[in-house]
């Protein structure tokens, strides 16, 4: 898949158990009208059979390809860092087994981003979703999961420390982005949000308002499995970047609301880590509220009490203010001539 005269795009397919899915993932990458592009697939040792379903659709379409094999499960993140290893295109885009792109996704990004200063580094857009048989949903990705007034872009990063409304197999990634931040970090269990995050630092976003992909939403998504788990995983995000250090006061504030609220999430849940995870919100971060949260989770007092003493601390907290600004020497009685 190439074309002299036009910049080459590195597509990533990364599969795990979708055998049902993934021929209508690859039919949607081979059907792309742009064909300056290098196609990398990676399974992580899927155990149903996603590895023969992919090797006979290659076959059968005689199409140039890297698959990598995994002989052991070893997560989205190294998953990715295997393709990025094998990749050479001056641009990048990613796509789960279960997801679709539309036929112009690579060619209409790739048009955007060549006339863009090299400080961009990555386009987005919304997706249509669909259900596990392909049928259309209702809302767009994006509108159905975040309420935002307009579509962030230029610098991001302060919206992202609000959470992730990026869908990662709607980008275009300058490969540069890469060398500048590094690899995906193995250590977390899933990849987007954290690298967005850390390619917000240096480089600039932008948004397309053409829908460029379909996101499925069937029983084994990730966010609809495990709720819990999906609330456990974003906190380790936060912490992480939170420790870097390198971010100011009033971002730091908004990254500390943003794991607070994931912690009541969690303690609302009655999950049994919420203490564990609160105190490391409260180490981090020094929060009072993440304090008192703790004990109260340590404790085994529900979420509901919980949430009634800290309205009455609030309380308490805005009178004693009021009484340490009040002018000593002056009360009611008093006139001021």
């Amino acid at each position: 898949m190439t074309e002299t005269g036009h910049p080459l795009v590195s597509m990533i397919v990364v599969c795990y158990n979708q055998s049902r899915f993934v021929v209508e993932t690859l039919e949607s990458v081979k059907a792309q009208t742009y064909k300056a592009t290098q196609l990398i697939i990676v399974d992580d040792c899927s155990s149903d059979s996603s590895v023969p379903t992919i090797e006979r659709w290659l076959r059968e379409n005689g199409i140039d390809c890297t698959f990598i094999r995994h002989k052991t499960n070893q997560g989205i993140c190294k998953s990715l860092n295997d393709a990025l290893a094998v990749a050479t295109g001056k641009y990048l885009s990613m796509i789960a087994a279960d997801d679709t792109w539309l036929p112009d996704k690579i060619a209409r990004q790739v048009e955007i981003m060549e006339s863009q200063p090299d400080d961009v580094g990555v386009i987005y857009s919304d997706a249509y979703q669909m259900d596990a048989n392909g049928h259309p949903l209702p809302d767009l990705l994006i509108a159905a999961n975040w309420k935002l007034a307009e579509m962030p872009q230029g610098s991001v990063l302060d919206r992202l420390l609000q959470g992730n409304f990026i869908p990662g197999l709607t980008t275009l990634i300058r490969r540069t982005c890469y060398d500048q931040v590094g690899l995906y970090d193995r250590n977390l269990p899933w990849e987007d949000w954290d690298m967005w995050l850390r390619i917000a630092r240096h480089y600039s976003f932008l948004y397309s308002p053409t829908p460029s992909a379909r996101y499925r939403l069937h029983e084994k998504s990730y966010s609809r499995s495990d709720h819990a788990r999906m609330l456990k995983d974003s906190m380790k995000v936060c912490l992480k970047q939170f420790r870097v250090g390198d971010l100011k006061e009033d971002q730091k504030s908004k990254l500390t609301r943003t794991m607070l609220n994931l912690a009541e999430q969690l303690y609302d849940r009655k999950d049994r880590q919420t203490s564990e995870i609160v105190l490391a919100l409260w180490q981090a971060t020094g929060n009072k509220r993440a304090a008192w949260m703790y004990w109260f989770a340590r404790f085994g007092v529900s979420y509901q009490n919980w949430l009634r003493a800290n309205s009455c601390r609030i309380r308490l907290r805005r009178v004693r203010n009021v009484i340490v600004k009040r002018p000593r020497g002056i009360n009611r009685n008093d006139r001021v001539l």
